[in-house]
């Protein structure tokens, strides 16, 4: 984490401040990742936005919340071995790498995985947007030493990133999936990246006629991270030394 970076800065960290202020901090590994996720929904889909647009950021006692919710967010478990895949798997085959079509921030034919957050938990179960229990998990281990990862932490990470490799659609600049492939292993979107990498408030307009922030999302230089919606890492090639997946809860 940049000594620059705030959660001041984007309207998902401006709610997450709102919830630790709500809650009187937050002092759980999981319930940190439920906040953070909540706040990314909140953000696309709820009307919260307008209640922290004029959020007083030279507030000593915001400051103190925004400092307490970085070093939460630095502190939790990102990205390792073993990461957590959800689904149908016997073993892990050479992703097929493509972009989406219309141009979108996912790419396509990756392998997804996420992070364990508790002996029953990982990033996705948090976030219980887009996955269920239903679904069978399973423990994923590779040689971490040797992936080449791209960490998403901040804005400037996703707009780095997309830079190096760019594909651009209505004035939007996307992920160019297929090119980043050629030069890393895997991205992997972090707690800190999942709040920070988003339209800068100051920078892009907002309008108050809109109830949720999913135009302001779309209203930047680059593709929303938003729609990852959880703590999660795209492999872009099969891990390193990868083994056969062990079943959870089997």
């Amino acid at each position: 984490m940049r000594a620059e970076e705030s959660l001041l800065d984007t309207f998902p960290g401006r709610l997450f401040i709102e919830d630790m202020r709500s809650f009187g901090g937050l002092a759980l590994a999981e319930d940190v990742i439920r906040a953070a996720n909540s706040a990314v929904g909140s953000y696309l889909y709820s009307d919260r936005c307008l209640g922290v647009v004029d959020v007083d950021v030279n507030d000593p006692g915001i400051r103190a919340y925004d400092a307490a919710g970085l070093a939460a967010l630095s502190a939790l478990p990102s990205f390792g071995s073993p990461q957590i895949h959800q689904g149908t798997i016997r073993e892990v085959h050479p992703p097929s790498v493509s972009n989406r079509k219309p141009p979108s921030a996912l790419p396509s034919g990756v392998f997804w995985t996420s992070t364990p957050v508790t002996a029953r938990e990982d990033s996705w179960t948090l976030c219980g947007e887009n996955l269920g229990r239903e679904k069978p998990r399973w423990e994923v281990y590779f040689d971490v030493t040797s992936v080449r990862v791209a960490r998403i932490d901040s804005a400037r990470d996703w707009a780095g990133l997309i830079d190096a490799h760019c594909a651009v659609a209505g004035g939007c600049r996307y992920p160019n999936w297929p090119a980043i492939a050629e030069s890393w292993d895997a991205v992997h979107l972090s707690p800190l990246g999942l709040l920070l990498a988003h339209p800068k408030i100051s920078a892009t307009p907002f309008s108050t006629t809109d109830g949720t922030g999913y135009a302001h999302s779309k209203a930047g230089p680059y593709a929303s991270v938003a729609h990852w919606s959880a703590v999660s890492t795209a492999w872009l090639r099969e891990p390193p030394n990868v083994i056969k997946p062990v079943p959870i809860d089997a």
